[in-house]
């Protein structure tokens, strides 16, 4: 003869939010538009336009990498190839230029706050802008290396 044990079932509900819990429940900026119609349909916010924003003002570097960079007459001159933080803090963008499918490109690193997001000239919101240069001033810079080998 065999027993049967039989448990009681429980039903979990889940706690409810604390706000001193949890920082990132609360705090991470928004990256995507609810405003605007009943089901959260709207767009009109700046995640909406460019997926590179934050409805915060906020930039998702795992947008910016990768992106393609064009000058303010519309050429691409490059593509972001990495961001850098300095030890002093600073943000550096390094650019891919030239090559042909990444091959012989050349990285340089420009200051990020060189860099622009948004409407410019014959651009969409989803561009970055590197304005006033050309893919020739790109190639004349130093090369950009990321390990200080000599």
């Amino acid at each position: 003869m065999a027993a049967a044990f039989v448990l009681p079932a429980m039903a979990q509900t889940p706690a409810p939010p604390s706000q001193n819990h949890s920082m990132a429940a609360t705090s991470a900026p928004a990256t995507h538009d609810t405003a605007g119609s009943p089901t959260g349909g709207g767009y009109n916010t700046p995640s909406a336009r460019n997926t590179v924003m934050t409805d915060n003002g906020g930039m998702r570097t795992s947008k910016i990498v990768g992106s393609s960079v064009y000058n303010d007459q519309n050429e691409k001159i490059g593509s972001v190839d990495d961001l850098v933080i300095g030890s002093d803090h600073s943000i550096h963008a390094v650019l891919s230029v030239g090559g042909f499918l990444g091959m012989n490109a050349k990285l340089v690193a420009v200051p990020f706050d060189k860099l622009q997001f948004g409407n410019t000239k014959g651009s969409s919101d989803n561009k970055v802008v590197l304005p006033g240069t050309t893919k020739e001033q790109l190639t004349s810079m130093p090369d950009y290396h990321f390990a200080n080998n000599g």
